[in-house]
């Protein structure tokens, strides 16, 4: 999956995507602290996971599991 190449296997096993809506990925992090480390990469992710999967992709959505 384009998650896991982007982010590579430790920082994706903190956030599984679980949707995809007119550019927008929305993506559920597993705590909060992978949550702040993710929002302070996620311009980079973002175009990086729209590279890697050939998609448009203008903001990662992320949230903390509950």
């Amino acid at each position: 999956m384009a998650w896991v190449v982007v982010c590579g296997a430790t920082l994706a096993s903190h956030g599984s995507v679980m949707g995809y809506d007119d550019g927008v990925v929305k993506v559920e992090i597993s705590e909060q602290v992978w949550l702040k480390e993710m929002r302070s990469m996620s311009e980079h992710l973002a175009a990086e996971l729209g590279r890697v999967a050939g998609i448009k992709v203008t903001k990662l959505h992320l949230i903390v599991k509950r």
